[in-house]
């Protein structure tokens, strides 16, 4: 019996091993500490703290802290730089014969969704910046409030900084009770208090090498040269190609400008104040190293020969040819088109009719495609493409921005008021009566150079909405109108940047119905920028209307709703990292209209990137709601490379 009973006692303190604590208070850290009981000084929590990169906040710092219910309700607070998942340490040191620690997977499932959990998996989280304080729990948590409030009292008194400590409620039930919180002296931290007062934004992390270049008021986009570094008031609606960008106020994260960059490889970050940092001013005009990482920046002088290095590198080596047919397809309709239609129609229009062919919960605006033909005839009758030829056999003129921007313009005006070919506009005529009677027509570019993976083009050419019913003028003056935007400044710039044949670049025409009854605008990516190990769609969302805003071109005072809807876990579950500026704290999507728009995420993330295991490519979704009953309209998708370094890669057990 005694034996037995030993035996018992014995099983039950079998760990695996025994972790290191930092050591006794006054004591010096150990640098091989693995975690603490209390967090008495500054020196502790400094000994703790990590900044990983896969953070979604700037300049934070954080303590992985593991509440064990079966052991009095022991705390754990981990050395963060090692133990940066709460699993590895549970499964190193928390396992015992009598209640082992399962598999990462059930290990997830029990104790972040299961009444009966052993332990509750949290977080303590340190703004710099605000020098705020706060404790979260993970957005699929289901921990009740009661315990919730328990286990944040009880660390709070091991923390030195306790008595500011605040709750920040992730999980969305948590987020809807915060007057059940209060009741129970648990003080709430919103998630936009947290933002509003953050200094720095690092919206696409990267090394930009440049000029320096302070612009306190319009930005020219002409005198813009691609070793420049700007620092700008506000975030343009284009950017011509350049080394790194600094904005003023703070960026919409999927605005066209942030999908630039990161399709640019373009360093870019928010600053507040940047125009007045002593820092920049002192380096302005002069030749600087700008790094952005997740959590700060850094700008140093910079030699010439260590810039033209990288200015070389930020390109490709050799030359693409963009994929071409002239052959004569008429006016597809969008449902025929697939993928393999790129060099008819055009990359914006071969993937949204592969969207239109996925199929419920998939739904695409309808349409048809003035195809590649006419836009080449017309640029033969019209005179434009010698035009063009000219212009690029002729360096000169290319590394001149008068003349350039000269030579483009002239280029537009020849494509737009030269006659239309009176069988076209007859023939797109009868199909917009066929397929698009009774709404407003949208007129879409759709080139062979943008929406390609390594290239997207985002925002580079001109959309027309003309009425249905619209004069053969006025439909003729429209699609010459898209067909001239292939040859704006920037177009020009950003295919020379990257190597693109530009005489084999050709403009199809996307016409579509135009869907005016929007009332949330918003994109989405397949990938969860901040970090790579937990898979998830990045949302933007806006209320659309005259009350509205946009989410790619957003003014700073715009801030969409910003959700994060994991996609590992057994059921969906989601944060809302930001709210709308607009609504006064209210949703602008449901959690409904959430689940609907991930299914349909997914079904076009699966159509394009099959390989489930494949983090280097995703989709970037451009969606609406629309109607009295909010419709989910699919208005754009193209490939989107997230980038995984600066510390946002999948974290290691130690």
């Amino acid at each position: 019996m005694i034996r037995a009973a030993l035996l018992l006692v014995a099983l039950a303190c079998a760990c695996v091993s025994t972790p290191r604590p930092v050591g006794p208070p006054g004591a010096a850290a150990r640098p091989d500490a693995d975690y603490a009981d209390a967090i008495p000084s500054p020196e502790v929590w400094a000994a703790l703290a990590a900044s990983p990169g896969r953070e979604r906040l700037a300049r934070t710092e954080v303590v992985k802290v593991i509440v064990d219910l079966d052991d009095h309700e022991r705390i754990y607070f981990l050395q963060s730089r090692r133990w940066e998942i709460h699993y590895y340490f549970a499964s190193r040191f928390l396992s015992t014969a009598l209640r082992p620690v399962e598999d990462h997977a059930a290990f997830n499932v029990r104790e972040y969704r299961r009444p009966d959990r052993r332990f509750v998996l949290g977080t303590l989280m340190h703004q710099r910046d605000t020098d705020a304080w706060w404790y979260e729990l993970v957005a699929g948590d289901t921990l009740d409030v009661p315990r919730t409030a328990r286990v944040f009292h009880a660390i709070r008194a091991r923390l030195w900084v306790g008595d500011r400590l605040r709750y920040h409620p992730v999980p969305p039930a948590h987020d809807e009770a915060r007057e059940e919180f209060a009741r129970a002296g648990v003080a709430v931290l919103s998630s936009d208090e947290i933002y509003a007062g953050m200094v720095y934004q690092p919206v696409n992390p990267g090394v930009a090498y440049g000029t320096l270049r302070l612009v306190d008021g319009p930005l020219d986009p002409s005198r813009v040269r691609r070793t420049d570094v700007l620092v700008l008031a506000h975030a343009p609606l284009d950017l011509p190609v350049c080394a790194g960008v600094i904005t003023q106020e703070f960026q919409t994260p999927l605005s066209h400008l942030a999908i630039l960059a990161s399709n640019r490889g373009t360093a870019d970050m928010g600053l507040r104040d940047a125009l007045s940092n002593p820092a920049l001013r002192a380096l302005d005009g002069r030749l600087v190293r700008l790094s952005v990482t997740p959590q700060g920046w850094v700008l140093t002088e910079a030699s010439l020969p260590e810039a033209e290095r990288a200015w070389e590198a930020m390109r490709p080596r050799s030359t693409s040819l963009p994929a071409l047919s002239t052959r004569d397809v008429g006016l597809p309709a969008l449902s025929t088109l697939r993928r393999a239609s790129l060099d008819v129609a055009g990359a914006k229009a071969a993937q949204l009719g592969e969207l239109a062919a996925i199929g419920a919960p998939v739904v695409v605006p309808r349409g048809f495609v003035i195809p590649f033909a006419p836009y080449l005839a017309h640029g033969q009758r019209s005179g434009a493409q010698a035009l063009r030829d000219a212009l690029l056999a002729d360096p000169a003129v290319r590394a001149d921005p008068d003349r350039l921007s000269a030579q483009l313009r002239l280029l537009r005006e020849r494509i737009a008021g030269s006659p239309l070919d009176p069988a076209l506009l007859s023939a797109v005529r009868q199909r917009v009566r066929e397929l698009i009677p009774t709404r407003r027509v949208r007129l879409r570019s759709s080139t062979n150079a943008e929406d390609l993976p390594g290239f997207n083009g985002a925002g580079l050419y001109r959309s027309v909405v003309i009425e249905a019913n619209a004069t053969d003028a006025a439909l003729s003056e429209a699609i010459r109108a898209v067909w001239a935007s292939t040859w704006n400044l920037q177009a020009h710039q950003e295919r020379s940047f990257f190597r693109i044949d530009e005489s084999r670049v050709a403009m199809a025409v996307l016409v579509q119905e135009s869907i005016d009854d929007d009332v949330v605008d918003g994109v989405a990516i397949t990938a969860n920028p901040f970090n790579e190990g937990r898979p998830a769609y990045f949302i933007n969302a806006q209320v659309a209307g005259d009350e509205g805003g946009s989410v790619t071109s957003a003014r700073a005072d715009q801030v969409p709703e910003q959700v994060i809807y994991y996609t590992y876990g057994e059921s969906g579950e989601f944060e809302r990292i930001a709210r709308s500026s607009l609504t006064r704290g209210a949703a602008v999507m449901t959690d409904a209209e959430l689940v609907h728009l991930a299914g349909a995420l997914r079904a076009i993330h699966e159509r394009f990137v099959p390989d489930p295991w494949d983090r280097a490519h995703a989709m970037d979704v451009e969606f609406i709601l629309h109607g009295p009953r909010r419709e989910l309209v699919v208005v754009q998708a193209r490939p989107y490379s997230p980038r995984y370094d600066h510390g946002r890669e999948t974290a290691v057990e130690p």
